[in-house]
């Protein structure tokens, strides 16, 4: 009887062992992934393909300084005797022409009626010419003592005026500008202008030739004395007196500038 309840404490003995052995803590592995690698980690998103290398192009930062500009121009230093156009020269372009002048001059024009002077064995008489006008373009210095302007025509008439044995007086071609236009030159008091000398010159952009005038005006009727050069043409469709005249300028700073503004002149073919 005592021996059944010792085997029977024994038998419950192992069976608590046993339970007690199944139940200790152990690691279970995780089966791993076929189509993933190990240590590789998956990325959230795919990224987009790298773009072909632009061959030329600077990729690191450029800083570019930015130079402040002025608000308004600065102005031309006032041109001297000996140096009239410091600032260089202008190119004014028309339809019939083209010529420099200088850039700190100014410059204006308009539309006349032209004059007309009729020279005969006792007297001239000035007038207008019929159905005819001129247009007159100025260009002149700050100070206004020096000056370029044209005198253009579109006809093909003899509008020169001309003395009785049929010279081309020059002298009224001036003093319809620089003198007074209400009396033909040097007749009746207005004895103002004289002609130092007159040449042949070739004009560009035309197969003739011009006709340069060197004369100077004295102040027997109260404008100021001065000295100019001037271009006339006699051209196919247009007739056209182009002239400097300065009452400032030295000798050679007046030959000088003259020569470069005349010589300038670019005429249409079909002037």
């Amino acid at each position: 009887m005592r021996l059944r309840r010792t085997i029977a404490l024994l038998v419950l003995v192992l069976a608590v062992l046993v339970c007690c052995g199944c139940t200790q803590p152990g690691e279970n592995p995780v089966p791993l992934s076929n189509t993933t690698p190990v240590g590789t980690p998956t990325p959230a998103f795919l990224p987009s393909p790298e773009l072909p290398v632009q061959g030329g192009v600077v990729t690191e930062q450029v800083t570019i300084q930015t130079v402040p500009t002025p608000a308004t121009p600065v102005p031309s230093p006032a041109p001297s005797p000996g140096n009239p156009a410091p600032g260089g020269y202008v190119r004014y372009t028309g339809p019939e022409y083209s010529v420099d002048y200088p850039a700190g001059w100014s410059s204006n024009v308009t539309t006349l009626p032209l004059r007309e002077y009729i020279h005969s064995q006792f007297d001239c008489q000035p007038t207008f010419a019929y159905n005819l006008n001129e247009e007159r373009r100025m260009f002149f210095s700050p100070d206004n003592r020096t000056l370029f302007y044209t005198e253009v025509v579109n006809t093909q008439r003899d509008i020169w005026p001309r003395s009785v044995s049929g010279r081309i007086v020059y002298e009224d071609l001036f003093n319809s500008v620089l003198g007074n236009p209400e009396a033909c030159a040097n007749l009746e008091g207005n004895d103002a202008f004289t002609i130092a000398g007159i040449s042949q010159v070739p004009l560009t952009g035309v197969y003739y030739t011009g006709v340069r005038v060197d004369f100077a005006r004295i102040n027997a009727t109260g404008f100021a004395e001065g000295h100019g050069s001037a271009t006339v043409v006699t051209g196919q469709n247009y007739r056209g007196v182009f002239t400097f005249y300065s009452t400032s300028l030295d000798a050679d700073a007046r030959v000088n500038l003259a020569s470069h503004i005349l010589d300038s002149i670019r005429l249409d073919s079909g002037f």
